[in-house]
């Protein structure tokens, strides 16, 4: 006796239920695409009147730490050797005043809030100083200013602040105000060259920067390395970083395509402004990193205590510590303005250690 069954299919299984025909329901809505973050540049205010001129130097003065008027130029840091040093012109201290002064005058200077940059055509004292930049930084205030010295000449360094007691030439060789300049030579050499301002209280950022890495290597790091590698930028930040150093040397290096002569235009371009103020802008974020390397000793006081004595500034451990050697050499660079014969600096690490080994086996 032979039984049928009809074969197993899911149409036959209780449990299953075919699925209706019905619209197929819609995906559930995923979390919106994040925009991608809108990065503020730093502020910036172009200078190339002398109303904004003067009201740029109110506000250096007023934000800034400026040291009493009675101790202005009164001191200088210890001669150094080099034999073309300018003769002081500065007025005698009274006879009140001790050789060595308390340290700053007892004024808190430990962090720089001047930091400096200069443009122009073959930025030397034979070429032209077309733009200068400062940035004020200070926990309560933060702005980049551009100051056209094409369009100002020396009005930009002769005029006087609202109370008469400051120029930019005064507060730019106060060797009591600390001021941070990333490689100085050629920067130096063109204002003391073109407009007769010898800088004072200098703290190189690129000196500094090879102090924090023990000495560095063979070759002097770029302010662009150092801005990318060295600083925590955000991805937006980088970019923008990148794009503005891009598109401003795309206008004025001439291999490039460029012209050296758009830092003379008049409004400046916008590409150029960028350019400069990325220059500027990021330079307390590299003091504060290369500082904090260097355990926060870098500050214009390391020298204080042997002021005025230049065999004990000489023999002193802090001459050999790496605060000493950033400021020492800050000061030679700056002074390479004074040398007749400078005609740029060299690429090479001025503390490289060259390392010669004998292999003659007699």
């Amino acid at each position: 006796m032979s039984s049928s069954s009809s074969p197993v299919t899911l149409d036959n299984l209780d449990w299953y239920s075919a699925p209706t025909e019905t619209s197929s329901p819609a995906w559930p809505s995923t979390s919106p695409v994040e925009k991608p973050k809108e990065i503020r540049p730093p502020t910036y205010t172009v200078i190339n009147t002398v109303g904004t001129l003067q009201t740029c130097l109110n506000t250096v003065v007023r934000t800034i730490i400026v040291p009493p008027k009675k101790y202005s130029q009164a001191h200088t840091f210890p001669p150094t050797n080099n034999p073309y040093r300018r003769t002081p012109t500065e007025p005698k201290p009274s006879t009140n005043l001790t050789q060595a002064p308390p340290p700053l005058f007892n004024i808190p200077q430990s962090t720089p809030q001047l930091y400096i940059d200069a443009e122009g055509i073959s930025l030397s004292r034979s070429g032209e100083l077309s733009i200068l930049i400062l940035h004020i930084e200070t926990p309560s205030f933060s702005h980049t200013y551009l100051l056209h010295i094409h369009v100002l000449g020396r009005r930009t360094f002769t005029t006087r602040s609202s109370n008469l007691l400051h120029t930019l030439k005064t507060i730019f060789e106060d060797n009591r105000i600390p001021k941070v300049l990333f490689d100085c030579r050629m920067d130096s050499d063109a204002l003391f060259g073109q407009h007769g301002v010898l800088l004072g209280g200098v703290i190189d950022l690129q000196l500094m920067r090879l102090a924090a890495r023990g000495g560095g290597g063979r070759y002097l790091p770029g302010l662009e390395l150092c801005l990318i590698n060295d600083l925590s930028l955000t991805f937006e930040e980088h970019e923008w970083v990148s794009e503005a150093k891009r598109k401003g040397q795309l206008l004025w290096r001439p291999r490039m395509g460029g012209s050296m002569q758009r830092f003379n235009d008049n409004p400046l371009h916008e590409d150029i402004v960028n350019y400069c103020v990325v220059d500027a802008a990021y330079l307390p974020r590299l003091f504060d990193i290369y500082n904090q390397d260097l355990g926060n000793r870098v500050h214009l006081t390391a020298v204080d205590r042997f002021w005025g004595n230049e065999n004990m500034f000489e023999m002193s451990k802090g001459v050999f510590s790496w605060e000493g050697r950033v400021l020492q050499q800050s000061r030679e660079r700056v002074e390479f303005a004074l040398d007749p014969h400078f005609r740029g600096g060299t690429a090479y690490n001025p503390w490289y250690v060259y390392h010669y080994y004998d292999d003659d086996s007699d």
